[in-house]
């Protein structure tokens, strides 16, 4: 691994999963990320690191100021999930209905673990490095990563990077698709309103529970019957709420959902397609509608540039069998996407973190857990992008 010597290594892993063994014990859920960010200030200060407490509204963001050069931006997302987790592990989450079951702990170990080693050795790289500890990347609307944009900080940034450990790829594998890689992602809210009567007399009533049915049935068709072959889509209904007893029919029917998909056109169909299927039930039942489609994330696109400066460290590093160039982006979404439209240039990658049936199980499940050796061979790629980068590359 260079730069980094086997003595800092050790001290270095053993300070990863330190961080992130204690971020996993005290998860906290989409802006309300406070004592997780106290603690990520804190350790920039003891680090002499500058501090930007409370971008947007609980997000930190450090700078490393290290005469002239490029300024860099690394990101690591901080926010848990609204889960209980089921693993039986000594650093289990001792917040009741919170889990880190994407790995944010990882990502922010990780950062802080670059930002470490990188502070204390300025003599092997030059310029600014800014540090981007986000919250709300699972949530809610619009996400955390519009807070720091709004803020300014990422105006002159040059290129950004990211990683996200994922237990679909064996330990140590960093994999990447250059250009499209992730899904745009779109909530679509849908209040059917019919007429509430008893259930023995549904004949006097309009059942929005019946059309809810119906319309569900059909915005399951759009994909396949609608969009072009080209086109990869996901339309989820998610939720459903309505009714609160076995004998009376309800006055009106909640549903949402997700939309995932990879190109304006297929979206603006879409969207255009749930118009219609809804337009036609309420001619047909009779019942009024109200329709939201949010816009959640644009699709992530990783740019040529820093998909190459990936593909130059990991192989140099570790050889090429380290190294896994997809061929199909991820319907996932990801508002990393609003850093990379900033600065022009960056990508986030995949690392690898599955070792057994135990470190196998997928992204938001409650028993999602990692093989933590994974995590300093992540830091020295976050490392050597910062220390290796040149303008011309």
């Amino acid at each position: 691994m260079k730069l980094v010597r086997p003595e800092e290594l050790k001290e270095l892993e053993k300070y990863i999963i330190s961080e992130r063994r204690y971020l996993h014990m005290h998860p906290e859920v989409g802006f309300a990320v406070a004592d997780t960010h106290d603690h990520i200030a804190n350790e920039l200060d003891k680090l002499g690191i500058i501090v930007h407490r409370h971008v947007g509204l609980n997000s930190v963001v450090g700078v490393i100021e290290n005469k002239k050069g490029p300024t860099l931006g690394l990101r690591a997302d901080t926010d848990a999930l609204p889960l209980e987790e089921l693993n039986e592990v000594v650093y289990k989450s001792k917040n009741l209905g919170k889990m880190h079951a994407c790995g944010h702990d990882a990502h922010t170990a990780m950062l802080l673990g670059a930002a470490k080693y990188l502070v204390n050795n300025k003599d092997k790289w030059h310029g600014t490095l800014k540090l981007f500890f986000q919250e709300a990347e699972e949530g809610p609307h619009p996400g955390g990563a519009k807070g720091i944009i709004d803020s300014g900080l990422v105006d002159d940034v040059d290129s950004v990077f990211a990683l996200h450990v994922s237990p679909e790829y064996p330990t140590g594998t960093f994999a990447i698709k250059e250009g499209v890689a992730f899904a745009s992602a779109s909530t679509f809210r849908i209040y059917l309103r019919g007429k509430g009567c008893h259930g023995a007399y549904p004949q006097l009533g309009i059942n929005p529970l019946t059309i809810q049915a119906e319309v569900v049935k059909n915005i399951q068709k759009i994909v396949f019957e609608k969009l072009p072959p080209r086109d990869k889509a996901a339309i989820s209904v998610t939720q459903v709420h309505g009714g609160t007893t076995h004998n009376i029919i309800p006055d009106d029917v909640f549903l949402e959902g997700t939309i995932r998909c990879f190109s304006s056109s297929a979206k603006a169909l879409i969207k255009a397609e749930f118009e219609r299927i809804l337009q036609a039930a309420s001619k047909k039942h009779g019942n009024t509608y109200e329709f939201q489609f949010i816009e959640d994330y644009d699709a992530l696109i990783n740019t040529a540039d820093a998909f190459s400066r990936f593909q130059n460290t990991v192989t140099s590093l570790f050889g090429e069998r380290a190294f896994k160039e997809l061929e199909n982006p991820t319907m996932v979404g990801e508002d990393f996407f609003r850093y990379i439209n900033k600065a022009k240039s960056g990508a986030i990658c995949w690392l690898g973190t599955k070792n057994d049936e135990n470190t196998g199980n997928s992204l938001h499940s409650p028993r999602f857990n990692i093989d933590e050796s994974a995590l300093v061979k992540g830091v020295v790629v976050l490392i050597n992008l910062i220390t290796n980068y040149k303008r011309s590359e």
